[in-house]
């Protein structure tokens, strides 16, 4: 091999890339994997545990939501791990041996190495329908069922999948032999693909994340306007809001768009930041909606406050034409919950109050 061609393998045997990266990004992948296994853990005990009192159908859909991202962020986690040892394997070899022929194949041709990278990029798709799915759902749920809010988001997630699955194609084709020249563009026309889907998907997400958390915020204002949650401090709102908002997903797509870019443009090498956030990103896409799902379940979200600020809002609405007529005409309210006792006290009265005026006309 000649000189120039051994420069052009130098990044790919550098002790960072061979040995730190790898250690770094695994034992990140796993302490983060290890936690989103006991939080999982955690939401099926509570899901089985209580399914009998649970009177929310949306929470058995999210259970198996949850068990789909759960599988599919295993089956990501298995494969970037083979990709990153059995990578880290080749390039030790090479440098142990002088022989860089096997590295240079794993880089142009390697079936095995095609078969990692189309299931990675494949796995990330699907990982992306389900937790749109979840997230998108939910703000359905607590923007009060409005289809006009669900629908526009619903159609950008289909659009921006569907680039997911063009460029998981793409990318695979390309990669199979990039001796071709053909596949060579067909490869940089997937990372263009690959660019759009990101960044699409970020911004999808934040859009989803605001409409979620600015609804959570109008929530809970409603719910102080009324006098609940008096001990409730602003630094416990806003900790709320973002963990029922599901904004991690969005958030560390963005920490790994940037990232991508200032290594991309050489701006930061992997020297310096021998961190992965591609990884990182696709388990957010499970660990944010399973703890959503966990804190419904302890009845810490904030669906157990919505149903109070709609039944005041009811009861609100037909105590008003009473209003300024007479104190006795007023319902005598027990609890939020007594919906039914406050209801009957006003049907009780207005029969009373009728049946003194049948009684003055007889008079």
């Amino acid at each position: 091999m000649s000189s120039a061609d051994t420069e052009k393998l130098a990044s790919y045997l550098s002790t960072t890339s061979t040995i730190v990266f790898p250690i770094a990004n695994l034992s990140v992948l796993y302490f983060v994997y290890g936690f989103y296994v006991l939080l999982f853990g955690t939401c099926v005990y509570i899901m089985l545990r209580r399914q009998k009192d649970d009177e929310r159908p949306n929470h058995k859909l999210y259970l198996w939501i949850s068990v789909i991202l759960f599988i599919l962020s295993t089956v990501f986690v298995v494969v970037y791990t083979i990709s990153l040892v059995s990578g880290s394997i080749i390039r030790f070899n090479a440098v142990k041996t002088q022989d860089y022929l096997p590295l240079v194949l794993h880089l142009t041709r390697d079936v095995e190495n095609t078969i990692i990278i189309s299931l990675q990029l494949l796995v990330t798709v699907l990982l992306n329908i389900a937790a749109d799915y979840m997230l998108i759902h939910r703000c359905y749920v607590i923007w009060d069922s409005k289809k006009r809010v669900a629908l526009p988001l619903i159609i950008a997630s289909v659009i921006i999948n569907a680039l997911g699955i063009v460029e998981t194609v793409m990318t695979t084709i390309g990669s199979s032999d990039r001796d071709v020249q053909s596949n060579n563009e067909i490869s940089n026309y997937g990372l263009l693909l690959n660019f759009v889907f990101e960044l699409l998907s970020v911004i999808l997400n934040s859009m989803v994340t605001l409409l979620t958390a600015g609804r959570i915020w109008w929530i809970y204002r409603q719910i102080h306007a009324q006098g609940i949650l008096k001990r409730d401090v602003f630094i416990q709102s806003v900790s709320r809001i973002i963990l029922e908002s599901g904004s991690l997903y969005p958030v560390l797509g963005i920490i790994g768009m940037i990232l991508a870019n200032e290594t991309s443009s050489q701006r930061i090498t992997i020297d310096e930041m021998p961190i992965d956030f591609f990884p990182l990103i696709r388990l957010s896409a499970g660990i944010a909606p399973t703890l959503i799902i966990v804190r419904a379940k302890l009845g810490k979200n904030v669906e157990s406050l919505q149903d109070q600020v709609s039944d005041i809002r009811f009861i609100s609405r037909v105590a008003a034409p009473g209003e300024g007529t007479s104190t006795g005409s007023r319902p005598r309210m027990h609890s939020i919950g007594n919906l039914s006792m406050s209801m009957a006290s006003i049907s009780g009265e207005e029969q009373r109050a009728a049946g003194r005026k049948t009684d003055a006309t007889v008079v």
